[in-house]
């Protein structure tokens, strides 16, 4: 399944925060972790799923030109941060645990190292396909 990648799926604190980062030159390498605190109430367990859709959603990373249009007329950003944005891929790594992997509070499901634009970049869009698909195959494994 190919998901349109938009770029803008994030929210402005995002987008905010990258400007920042560049302006100030703030481009090394940034590690970060994708876990729960704690379970909810009822589950013993969760089940990890949603990284083909993330690597999908890294691989096809890019800025369409509807959304460099959008960026520059709220006149928020500078157009030295839209050109980079029109250049960005993502030059990470991702380690992760297999999809369907049996999981617990406190457990690294996904470990992404990146330029710290490119890792704040896709913080929101990471947390919102991991957490849902994570939801519904741990669903899923409690009905089988």
């Amino acid at each position: 399944m190919t998901l349109q990648p938009g770029l803008l799926l994030t929210d402005l604190y995002q987008l905010t925060m990258l400007q920042a980062y560049l302006e100030q030159g703030m481009e090394e390498t940034a590690v970060f972790e994708f876990f729960v605190r704690r379970l909810p109430p009822t589950r013993g367990f969760l089940m990890a799923a949603g990284l083909e859709q993330l690597l999908d959603y890294l691989e096809h990373l890019h800025v369409s030109a509807k959304e460099l249009e959008w960026l520059t007329e709220t006149g928020r950003f500078s157009r030295a941060f839209v050109e980079y944005l029109e250049r960005l891929r993502f030059t990470g790594d991702v380690h992760a645990m297999p999809e369907g992997t049996v999981f617990f509070p406190e457990e690294p499901i996904v470990r992404v190292t990146a330029p710290l634009p490119q890792a704040q970049l896709i913080e929101t869009r990471l947390i919102n396909l991991l957490h849902f698909q994570t939801l519904i195959a741990s669903k899923a494994a409690r009905a089988v």
